[in-house]
């Protein structure tokens, strides 16, 4: 018994030594890899790592258009770690934030838009890394309640899970985002329901995404409008050269409204984009006071759409296929049509039950479409074929100048 209790408390003895200097063994290995990892990131630079037996701070620079963020990371050595989820066994833990003081100014005001007057970094990034090699990251939204001259916004919060090795072989995650409101004048604006999904992402090969919203209530300027179970599915394919194949397909089936529209879908390929070019293009898409057109359009964009919208008056179909190579840098800041059409190659086909449209509030336009034989009849739908090749626009095959058609779609005869 006592030979027992004698091998007990060595066996303790020697966890405990252990666990007490694994943390320095482990920690050289973590900053080498922290500083490799970092070291493949554009933008990113570490300006200072500093290593203590149980942990680590690390301060990391990136350099982006909205100009220089800091973020600032508190790690953890193993193997008993103390996270924000309780106490884990594993090889490392971290937790990073936005740095308040060294924050862009743009990507300050953006985010300040929507949570008001920071005093906290409103985005937190857990990492674990477990005995297994097996790497957690845990992107957590924080909650927020923000007033402002367009009334009274909550967030509830979510978090955003992605597991992987240590190699990034293989992603595999969750999406968390909890309810949001708007009121104005104690009366509710916007309402939705938490938003929930899960993806997946093989680097260089691709992977697929799907969100779902159970619920979106808003008043809009026809009066109120409810969405329910709406759904995004994204797919993303690695091609050669760094650019990607990007499909959308987002889905409403039941539209509650003032309007006679009862469900859409809308599937979008992007056959070929840059990842860069994708970037831009995602940025220009956030709201934006101004917008400066020529700018914004200078990039190249390949897209394909089409649109499904059922009405209780009928469908409405649109089928794009659009080939955009770009503005020049120089390009002039002014509404010349031509301008717009020069560089853009491809098809439209837009068809709609005749009652669709004599029944919604394109009716002017879709009747002097019609008068001037742009909008053509056809078993009770109305049709049109637009095609641009090199700044030429051809309606329904025949050709016709830019500007005396935006005149006619205008309502400006």
């Amino acid at each position: 018994m006592k030979l027992l209790r004698i091998s007990f408390f060595t066996l303790l003895g020697l966890a405990v030594a252990a666990a007490l200097a694994a943390p320095g063994f482990i920690g050289p290995k973590v900053e080498e890899i922290w500083k490799q990892q970092f070291g493949r990131l554009q933008g990113g630079s570490i300006e200072q790592y500093q290593r203590g037996w149980f942990g680590a701070r690390a301060s990391t620079e990136f350099t982006s258009e909205d100009g220089e963020t800091e973020l600032h990371t508190a790690i953890q050595h193993g193997p008993l770690l103390f996270t924000a989820r309780g106490p884990r066994l594993g090889v490392v833990y971290s937790e990073t934030r936005l740095s308040l003081e060294q924050l862009a100014p743009q990507l300050r005001a953006q985010l300040e838009n929507i949570y008001g007057r920071l005093e906290q970094s409103p985005l937190v990034l857990e990492s674990l890394v477990k005995a297994d090699n097996r790497v957690i990251n845990y992107l957590r939204l924080e909650p927020f309640t923000h007033s402002n001259q367009y009334g009274k916004t909550t967030f509830d919060g979510g978090e955003i899970l992605i597991e992987t090795d240590y190699s990034g072989a293989l992603l595999t995650g969750s999406v968390e985002l909890g309810t949001l409101r708007q009121t104005r004048g104690g009366l509710e604006t916007l309402f939705t329901k938490s938003v929930s999904g899960e993806f997946q992402y093989i680097p260089g090969q691709g992977g697929e995404a799907k969100l779902r919203l159970p619920l979106l209530r808003a008043e809009s300027d026809s009066g109120p409008l409810e969405l329910h179970d709406i759904s995004l599915q994204l797919t993303i394919q690695q091609l050669a050269g760094g650019a990607v194949k990007l499909v959308s397909d987002l889905q409403l089936p039941e539209v509650q409204s003032a309007t006679p529209i009862t469900s859409l879908q809308q599937q979008m390929t992007l056959p070929q984009i840059h990842a860069a070019d994708l970037v831009h293009y995602l940025r220009a898409l956030l709201p934006a006071a101004t917008r400066d057109w020529p700018r914004d359009m200078q990039r190249p964009l390949q897209l394909q759409q089409q649109l499904a919208v059922q009405s209780r008056n009928g469908p409405v179909l649109v089928d794009a296929n659009i080939d955009w190579r770009g503005l020049p840098a120089n390009a002039q800041r002014d509404k010349a049509v031509a301008q717009w059409l020069a560089p853009l190659t491809g098809t439209m086909t837009f068809s709609a039950a005749e009652q669709a449209l004599l029944q919604s509030p394109l009716v002017g336009q879709a009747m002097m479409l019609r008068q001037y034989g742009l909008l053509l009849e056809s078993n009770g739908e109305l049709q049109m074929h637009l095609e641009v090749d090199n700044g030429q626009l051809q309606v329904n095959g025949q050709l016709l100048p830019p500007d005396l058609f935006m005149m006619a779609l205008m309502g400006d005869f």
